[in-house]
């Protein structure tokens, strides 16, 4: 597997994590296949703080009015790796 570069921004004393995508290099991968950016994810991840736990797919699904993150954790430093960040009517 490519090792993908990332953004590392901090906000709300957590770090979160956005890759860029694999096939355009020069752009993230929410702005590029979900039209999101980052404060779009981050201000999801802190407007719905019970996220839940998705064991098939290995993912966090926080969900709110306006669009749906999902995320784990970075298993070194536990920062948020943000999967993808959808409005709603995308799904």
């Amino acid at each position: 597997m490519p090792v993908r570069s990332a953004l590392l921004v901090a906000a709300g004393g957590k770090r979160f994590r956005f890759y860029y995508d694999l096939e355009v290099p020069e752009l993230l991968h929410i702005v590029l296949r979900h039209g999101t950016t980052p404060d779009d994810a981050i201000r999801t991840y802190f407007e719905d703080i019970t996220s839940a736990w998705d064991g098939a797919r290995a993912r966090y699904a926080t969900t709110t009015s306006s669009h749906v993150l999902h995320q784990t954790r970075h298993t070194r430093d536990q920062s948020v790796i943000v999967i993808s960040c959808f409005e709603q009517e995308d799904r």
